[in-house]
């Protein structure tokens, strides 16, 4: 690999390092606001003083919280292409061998290569 590819190789692998860590830290933020609202949703209802507007104040900040993670699981997309370009420049790099879901993500609901390729190329990427 020439200089200049390996530069740009080294500032990839650094920017999916950084967004995958950003990544992590805003799920796991967001789990606790989720659990927090689970709680006091709880709480107003067991005490008998739940109130309809409390409700739908929970219910709106939840769902701006799946916009959210919506938005993450997209940017988990496009590290992903990152890692590919970055396997391009440098094939034989075995640090980002396949792109691959979030450090500690649970989702089991998963896009195979062929898949996440026609993805990829419907969205012209």
């Amino acid at each position: 690999m020439k200089e200049e590819e390996i530069e740009i190789f080294s500032q990839l692998c650094n920017i999916i390092e950084e967004s995958e860590q950003i990544s992590l830290d805003v799920m796991n933020h967001l789990d606790v606001v989720l659990e927090k609202l689970d709680s006091l949703g709880e709480t107003s209802r067991g005490s008998g003083q739940h109130s309809k507007n409390l409700e739908n104040d929970i219910n709106g900040i939840i769902n701006s919280i799946m916009i959210i993670m919506s938005s993450m699981q997209t940017q988990d997309s496009h590290r992903q292409k990152i890692e590919r370009v970055a396997n391009l420049i440098n094939p034989t790099n075995t640090k980002f061998a396949k792109a691959k879901h979030i450090t500690n993500d649970e989702c089991i609901d998963l896009v195979d290569e062929d898949n996440l390729a026609a993805l990829i190329a419907a969205h012209g990427a």
